[in-house]
């Protein structure tokens, strides 16, 4: 008779130390989201089920589900009212992209494995389950409009010469958030301590984690100091006078008695500032946006990262040096921003 080993459960809490916080955090939605759907349309716990191949056919069924229902997106996976087999309400008739679904998928592939489910995704059910849905071109992954460098301009002009804080801080989040090419959360995420401040009036950035380096290797991306007025490096040294922070943060909330707005944290620390949230950064890209008469429907925080990239390749940028500012590990994303501008650059159309 062999010996049976048990499994260290301190290793459970490795793995999960292993993922950046952010991740977990959406690998626990996701996986909420899966409870409620399989709770509602049978009455079962994900990790109740009897075996493996139950787990596939729960899983293959919820991501159809995803795919082809409208109201799969109000899913909350807490409140009872959100009901799988209700009929569809949604009259914008959304549902999830497949890039999502796939995102999803991993959360539940990870869920499954730390609770001893040997559940694999490239499985044949749930690969062409996947692959069906990728094929299916009634579901398009959306893009967000790029704000290409005469935006910019256009955008931060009204905010010259002001002395409001909200204007200051505002300038200062949109040039870096063009001239760093970060994703939102790399520039919510930038702490004073990132800072390194050049002898040439430069700053380089430690950018710790991002979306493609959960385990913190980082990157250091360069703000050059502009002779222009645009500099984000002058924006970003005239918002940190006025905030006063050595530490912490970089971006805060202002109320609008035109005040940096604080709470109170606990009765030992005292005040503190808060922190300008994701929804917040975009609130403020497409109110600047629609006062300049530029259309901010399809504007986000990314749309300063695309119009940085979009605005290198257009100036003939290498394609190396743009990804060592981006991030990026391959071409393929560049390449997909870039995608219509090449179109109309290289058009024999409109060459002859």
């Amino acid at each position: 008779m062999g010996i049976k080993i048990p499994r260290d459960p301190t290793v459970e809490k490795l793995k999960l130390k292993s993922k950046a916080v952010k991740t977990q955090q959406s690998y626990d939605g996701d996986w909420l989201k899966f409870v409620q759907y399989s709770k509602t349309r049978f009455n079962a716990d994900p990790l109740e089920v009897d075996g493996i191949q139950d787990a596939y056919n729960l899983t293959e069924g919820y991501l159809n589900w995803l795919h082809t229902n409208s109201d799969a997106i109000k899913l909350k996976g807490k409140s009872e009212k959100n009901n799988p087999n209700a009929p569809s309400s949604n009259s914008n008739n959304k549902s999830y992209k497949s890039s999502t679904i796939k995102r999803i998928l991993a959360s539940i592939t990870y869920k499954y494995r730390i609770n001893n489910f040997d559940f694999d995704r490239k499985n044949p059910q749930i690969a062409e389950t996947m692959a069906a849905i990728s094929r299916n071109k009634e579901i398009k992954p959306g893009q967000k409009k790029e704000l290409l460098k005469e935006d910019i301009i256009k955008i931060v002009d009204p905010l010259f010469n002001s002395d409001n804080a909200t204007d200051i801080r505002d300038k200062a989040l949109i040039l870096l958030g063009f001239y760093s090419f970060c994703r939102r959360s790399e520039i919510l995420a930038i702490q004073y301590e990132d800072l390194i401040f050049s002898d040439d009036g430069s700053i380089q950035v430690r950018i710790n984690f991002s979306k493609t380096d959960q385990t913190g290797v980082g990157r250091v991306i360069d703000l050059p100091k502009k002779e222009d007025q645009y500099c984000p490096v002058k924006s970003l040294n005239e918002w940190l006078e006025i905030v006063q922070v050595k530490s912490g943060p970089l971006f805060y909330k202002i109320n609008k008695s035109k005040v940096i707005e604080s709470h109170k944290l606990n009765e030992n620390k005292g005040f503190v500032k808060r922190s300008l949230t994701a929804a917040g950064f975009v609130k403020i890209l497409k109110q600047r946006s629609t006062n300049v008469g530029i259309d901010s429907i399809n504007i986000g925080a990314h749309s300063l990262r695309i119009g940085a990239i979009t605005q290198s390749r257009m100036d003939n940028v290498p394609t190396h040096e743009i990804m060592a500012q981006s991030g990026h590990s391959t071409t393929q994303m560049i390449d997909r921003y870039t995608k219509v501008t090449d179109i109309k650059k290289n058009s024999a159309a409109r060459k002859i």
